[in-house]
């Protein structure tokens, strides 16, 4: 009862002080349904769709998988997209872009399946209530990459209502499909194989407009595990020169769920990365808990997928989107636990 009176007066801080109105979510925080798997992949000009997969492993490897929708208007048809983002055991980082023609794109809500195309080996399926399979194989730029990672012990995913967020023409949609789970498997990369021990989450974020047009950063975070720990995404946009976080996350105390949403993001230190800044210690406040003190201990990398853009192609492409995602990941603290992060951060 108490949460479900906290709703609904998160629900009408409007915002409208300031300007247009911020809507929050329409429902209550709740555990997902089958439908909350699939692609919106709503009709729309511009249009961007992630299913962001992070794995941390305990030999100090980290993975970044992405399935993407992605529309740029005019540059381009729809099209779906895999990025495989791997921090290795010799510190090198390595990145791998693969897309298809949007009518390749296999979904479905029973199988939690993604599949890119039906003739390659880029796909996630199997039921969140068993196990989970994650596959990558290629070989790009003269690295092999061979991924076969299994989630399992897949805690509860959750969404707050119908997930959306509006803010001017912009609808924005957020649910925690996979807050916690345990990984075993393996990954390869030029025929050096680990064995894979460690943790993963997944969110899904769809949103009908350019990312440069939307947000000025992302936080993802997580610590611990679904009975003493924490996941979270928030978001900051912009509203007449000043920053609102919006987004939320589910913290667990002894098993106990509690839906978190952010009520200020206040970074303390900062550096330069990208052409971006990335927040190395910075507090969250939230409207259900104690403060969140966050320090970044390692930056793995930094990335823009316009890095594989050359010269004038780069220039062109950043002006007609209006700038760049820079994305960066490694571990942090929050409230001195060790966890893992991925921001984003948009440099126009």
């Amino acid at each position: 009862m108490k949460n479900s009176i906290l709703l609904f007066v998160i629900s009408l801080i409007s915002l409208s002080t300031y300007g247009q109105r911020i809507e929050r979510p329409e429902g209550a925080f709740r555990d997902i349904e089958p439908t909350d798997f699939l692609a919106k992949n709503i009709p729309s000009k511009y249009y961007s769709e992630l299913y962001t997969y992070q794995i941390n492993l305990d030999n100090g490897v980290q993975i970044v998988y992405i399935f993407s929708i992605n529309d740029f208007g005019s540059l381009k048809d729809r099209v779906t997209g895999g990025k495989l983002s791997v921090h290795w055991t010799n510190g090198k980082n390595y990145v791998a872009n693969k897309e298809y023609p949007m009518d390749k794109f296999i979904n479905e809500a029973d199988s939690n399946s993604i599949i890119l195309h039906p003739e390659r080996n880029y796909w996630a399926k199997g039921s969140f209530e068993n196990e989970h399979v994650l596959n990558f194989k290629t070989t790009k730029d003269g690295v092999a990459y061979d991924l076969n990672l299994v989630l399992y012990d897949i805690a509860k995913g959750k969404i707050w209502g119908n997930g959306i967020y509006k803010y001017k023409d912009t609808q924005f949609g957020l649910s925690l499909l996979i807050p916690h789970a345990k990984v075993k498997g393996y990954i390869s990369i030029n025929g050096e194989r680990v064995e894979a021990k460690g943790t993963a989450v997944m969110d899904h974020t769809f949103q009908n407009s350019l990312a440069t047009d939307f947000m000025e950063k992302s936080y993802r975070l997580k610590t611990g595990d679904s009975y003493n720990g924490m996941f979270m995404h928030f978001v900051t946009v912009e509203k007449n020169g000043l920053l609102f976080p919006i987004g939320y996350g589910i913290k667990y105390t002894n098993g106990v769920e509690q839906m978190l949403t952010p009520s200020k993001i206040t970074p303390d230190q900062t550096k330069k990365t990208h052409g971006v800044y990335l927040d190395t210690q910075f507090t969250v406040k939230t409207y259900q808990t104690e403060a969140l003190d966050i320090k970044i201990e390692e930056h793995f990398s930094s990335y823009s997928i316009l890095d594989e853009l050359g010269g004038l192609k780069r220039i062109f492409a950043k002006r007609y989107v209006g700038g760049e995602v820079i994305e960066m990941n490694g571990t942090a603290s929050v409230n001195n636990e060790p966890a893992f992060f991925n921001f984003l951060a948009v440099d126009r």
